[in-house]
């Protein structure tokens, strides 16, 4: 009952060559070995620490940068670009959806839009495309692809609510 091997002997005296090996033991050791391994990788990611390194001894002064938010919305209506100053530009779409399902959208203007945000606020490198769930693929590839080429190269994608 313990997980120990059957009594040895067999026919005319000779050893049996049937054993039972307990496995168990060594499922509750990986289990833990396991668990061990998780643990201490999420240590491993909590204990990073963001160092800086300073010039003379005295400390550099910090300047706080105001980050923009741009984000891009698109929809059955056209492509919507928001800031967080407070900009709200829309870029309808230059006809009626397809039989595809895809709604012809103003790619063009749109990467005139983002050259022109991107010469204003030349640090921006971020952006977020929101797209509706009715968007197809290929469109919101050529939407990222317009991004990309206006300079807004950190492009991150999310679900429109």
């Amino acid at each position: 009952m313990g997980g120990g091997a059957l009594p040895e002997g067999g026919k005319k005296g000779k050893r049996s060559l049937d054993t039972t090996v307990n496995v168990v033991p060594a499922i509750d050791l990986l289990s833990c070995c396991i668990s061990f391994l998780l643990f201490t990788a999420v240590w491993t990611q909590i204990s990073r620490l963001q160092a800086t390194p300073m010039g003379n001894g005295d400390p550099a002064p910090t300047e706080q940068v105001k980050s923009l938010t741009v984000t891009l919305t698109m929809g059955d209506h056209g492509y919507v670009l928001a800031t967080s100053a407070g900009a709200q530009i829309e870029i309808p779409a230059t006809g009626a959806r397809g039989a595809d399902g895809s709604v012809p959208y103003d790619v063009k203007g749109l990467g005139e839009r983002l050259k022109k945000l991107k010469s204003e606020f030349p640090d921006q490198a971020a952006i977020t495309v929101a797209a509706d769930d009715a968007v197809v693929y290929a469109d919101l590839i050529h939407a990222i692809d317009a991004c990309v080429g206006a300079g807004l190269a950190n492009v991150s994608v999310m679900g429109a609510t």
